[in-house]
């Protein structure tokens, strides 16, 4: 990471909102590493040492209230469910995700200190692609509440901005990957899940037969992205989509985890209706507006993070997600 950034960060008041999962681990870390007072708002304490910790439902107002008080950055991976699960519970959802988020946008475009929220928003937004790599200009095409609801979370930010001068920047991810996914069975993230289930030597499942292509990024590199545009005045009130620089087949990223791990086999089974019918086909990113608003550092090669990955899970048996896992169709 760049040494600059520590000057950047060393002292800063940052708040990371959803810091006890999988991005906001990641980044609670990177944050530490540079100097940063770091705080987390989050359902459940932070157990990280050296984080002030904030804990309770997001959508209580005088909580969020509090935690965003005084700070500068406020980096958004709040949030708890998946496209499929989106679509089984849409009023559940909607209470629950976007209740969560007007509470911590409101919050933030009320504070005296002006923090920057830095969203972090989804690939699923754009649907099935129109052509491929995807740009920012791409019809947005959701085919889930998970997807609409980041998309209605996008006009809450430039709302705000609009009507009461919030500042913010919006990354559309794709596919990441890599240490401190929580533990427990889901139905997202799905390459972490083969990642584990290799890490245990069980199999790997697959539904269809994976022909779906994925731009994987390893987790460090997503991250230092939100890091960089963070520390980058310019790319206020701007989109940008983040993804790994190449796109493969979801079956050769199964088996090149497979052939890391010594053993552990591929299993192909049929596709559940739920899952067939929010599935976006191949994908991969256009990163050349990122690229023109950031310098962005080299991207970890995909081998070389799942091989990373595979080890940090077998030396951190407690941080295994546990279980087969099962593709869904946003993998």
């Amino acid at each position: 990471m760049y040494s600059w950034l520590g000057r950047h960060y060393s002292g800063r008041a940052v708040l990371v909102a959803g810091g006890n999962g999988f991005l906001g681990r990641n980044c609670v870390e990177a944050l530490l590493n540079l100097g940063a007072e770091v705080s987390v708002i989050a359902r459940e304490p932070s157990a990280t040492p050296g984080v002030r910790s904030f804990c309770g439902d997001l959508r209580d107002a005088r909580l969020v209230q509090k935690a965003i008080r005084r700070q500068t950055i406020v980096f958004d991976f709040a949030g708890t469910s998946g496209p499929a699960q989106s679509n089984r519970n849409p009023l559940e959802n909607l209470d629950s995700e976007l209740g969560m988020q007007l509470t911590l946008l409101s919050a933030c475009s009320q504070e005296p200190s002006r923090p920057l929220l830095m969203f972090g928003s989804s690939r699923l937004v754009y649907g099935r692609p129109l052509s491929l790599p995807v740009g920012e200009n791409q019809p947005l095409s959701p085919q889930s509440i998970y997807a609409a609801h980041k998309i209605a979370t996008e006009s809450y930010l430039n709302a705000l901005a609009e009507s009461r001068g919030l500042r913010y920047s919006i990354i559309r991810l794709s596919n990441p990957y890599g240490p401190h996914q929580p533990s427990g069975p889901r139905e997202y993230g799905i390459i972490n899940q083969f990642l584990s289930s290799a890490a245990l030597g069980q199999p790997i499942r697959i539904y269809g037969d994976g022909a779906q292509r994925r731009d994987y990024i390893y987790v460090e590199d997503v991250i230092s992205t939100f890091l960089l545009c963070a520390a980058e005045r310019s790319c206020e009130r701007q989109v940008f989509n983040l993804g790994g620089m190449a796109s493969v087949p979801l079956r050769e990223a199964a088996e090149i985890i497979c052939e890391l791990a010594h053993g552990t086999s591929l299993i192909y089974e049929p596709w559940p209706s739920e899952q067939k019918v929010i599935e976006t086909g191949d994908y991969a990113t256009d990163l050349r507006k990122l690229k023109a608003f950031v310098n962005l550092p080299p991207q970890v090669p995909l081998r070389d993070g799942f091989a990373r990955t595979i080890a940090f899970y077998r030396h951190h048996p407690t941080e295994l997600l546990g279980g087969t896992a099962a593709t869904p169709a946003h993998a």
